[in-house]
């Protein structure tokens, strides 16, 4: 579509991508916590928020359904809209799970942020629309946001230029050597179904809880050292812990192959520094194990590492790009039907590949001279039977988290997971 230009380079509309329809339909949120032991200026922050809206423009926009090609929107009256909010309170606990508990303040809106001023320093909690981005974009925000505060700090009258990168696959596409990624598209090829599904009751979604453990210090250190002596990544060591606590939870068959989904950040194919906005630049990979008993988790963790080298290698997430290239194509009401389809597929089979996002290592964030000391991000929320665990990294602390909605998933059940998970990643 036609890309029409506001004053000051801030386009009136964008295109809607295939990944963008994708996690529309589907509604999910990510979100931030930053922690400061120092208080930060509101005012300030309030006007680095509403200046990062012209930085990323798609920030700014709602998502326009069109029963043929949806698109980006620019929001007539940005300025008289609430995306910040300045909160002083006594409970930090409370008022942050208030936040991530809530809804957007207007909707279609795809960012909020909320400055949360307690006795022993500031709290900033950022919620984001997956519609328009993934966790790397998330992660990109709050480097913007820090860079814009820093900005201002020094020069009250400064203006960021708006990020005219690509918000498509493109640039992963090229960085592989695809010319026509629509022509790799086999509608005859069939996926993998899902084997098994993390214990749920139903598919009613009443009220949203966070699970969470967090790997400090000495912990996190022996984690560390754990994957430079076995030579593989924190996502592998993760993820085998990932399949033995459902191995244990769930007891599949012994030799029967089980899957868990993996995203992948296409960020890290891109050649160079390639002009790329904040965006949806992420697709799944599925390593498949069978359940063996009595097994040590060095042995789980080779058979883990050796699936996950062959699908690294073989580039199997670029299967999954390409379906969602193919989504951008069509009909935005065919998308729609073929999402409601797989949905209701999925909670009639009861059974869904869980998943371990692993958003990766959070830059140290900087507010003029102010450094956070903690920060984590919160996955989505994502229904039953679907499963989400969610990992960040700042500053020598691991977070694992889970973000799900009872009474389709129990509080009981999820947190003997996450203790499955601790007493794994405690022992190696």
């Amino acid at each position: 579509m036609e890309v029409n230009k506001w004053k000051n380079g801030i386009p009136k509309t964008l295109p809607v991508n295939g990944h963008d329809r994708f996690e529309y339909i589907l509604k999910y949120e990510i979100q931030a916590v930053t922690t400061f032991d120092q208080c930060l200026d509101a005012d300030i922050l309030k006007k680095a928020v509403r200046l990062s809206l012209d930085a990323e423009p798609v920030l700014g926009c709602r998502f326009i359904e069109d029963e043929k090609q949806p698109y980006w929107q620019r929001f007539e009256n940005p300025d008289e809209m609430p995306w910040f909010k300045f909160i002083q309170k006594e409970n930090k606990e409370e008022t942050v799970e208030q936040f991530l508990k809530s809804p957007f303040a207007c909707e279609g809106q795809q960012v909020n942020v909320r400055l949360i001023r307690t006795e022993d320093g500031d709290t900033l909690c950022v919620k984001i629309s997956h519609a328009c981005s993934d966790a790397a974009g998330l992660k990109q925000y709050l480097d913007l946001l820090a860079g814009i505060y820093s900005k201002l700090q020094e020069d009250s009258g400064f203006k960021p230029n708006p990020n005219q990168g690509r918000r498509d696959q493109k640039h992963y596409f090229d960085a592989l050597g695809v010319k026509e990624p629509l022509a790799l598209f086999d509608p005859q090829d069939p996926s993998l179904p899902p084997t098994w599904a993390f214990p749920h009751h139903g598919v009613e979604c009443q009220e949203m809880h966070i699970a969470m453990r967090r790997f400090r210090d000495e912990a996190f250190e022996n984690i560390i050292a754990f994957v430079s002596t076995h030579e593989v990544t924190i996502n592998t060591v993760i993820l085998t812990a990932f399949f033995r606590c459902m191995f244990e939870l769930i007891k599949p068959p012994v030799g029967e192959e089980m899957g868990i989904c993996v995203p992948v950040d296409l960020r890290t194919a891109l050649s160079g520094s390639p002009d790329q906005a904040i965006c949806n630049l992420s697709a799944g990979i599925y390593p498949r194990i069978p359940r063996v008993e009595e097994e040590s988790f060095a042995e789980t963790l080779k058979r883990v590492s050796g699936v996950m080298e062959v699908l690294k290698n073989d580039r199997a997430e670029l299967c999954d790009a390409v379906g969602l290239e193919v989504w951008g194509t069509i009909d935005y009401s065919q998308t729609l039907e073929q999402m409601q389809a797989i949905i209701q597929w999925t909670a009639e089979m009861g059974k869904r590949h869980p998943l371990l996002s692993n958003t990766g290592v959070i830059n140290l964030l900087q507010f003029g001279k102010i450094v956070a000391i903690d920060a984590y991000i919160i996955t989505p929320t994502v229904y039953a039977p679907g499963f989400m665990l969610g990992v960040s990294t700042y500053k020598r602390t691991l977070t694992l988290e889970v973000s799900f909605c009872e009474p389709s998933h129990r509080t009981e059940n999820v947190e003997a997971f996450m203790d499955l998970m601790e007493k794994e990643l405690s022992f190696l």
